[in-house]
């Protein structure tokens, strides 16, 4: 099986899904690239409650909250 990546216009995207959901050699699967996998959020929250305990610890600094506002 292969798997083919198609950018359809938001105003086509309900037509050409409908059309796609019709033909029964075809799966399909939503990707949004601009938002994270669960696996991802997970991932990151993992790393956010290490680096805090590793501040608590007195391993690593923390950074003032300005700072951090400032690299977003």
């Amino acid at each position: 099986m292969a798997t083919l990546l198609i950018e359809i216009e938001d105003k086509k995207l309900k037509f050409f899904k409908e059309l796609l959901q019709n033909l029964p050699f075809v799966k399909m699967k939503e990707v949004h690239p601009d938002e994270d996998s669960d696996e991802q959020v997970l991932e990151n929250i993992r790393e956010g409650i290490k680096e805090v305990r590793s501040v608590e610890k007195g391993e690593t600094k923390s950074r003032p909250a300005r700072q951090f506002l400032q690299e977003l």
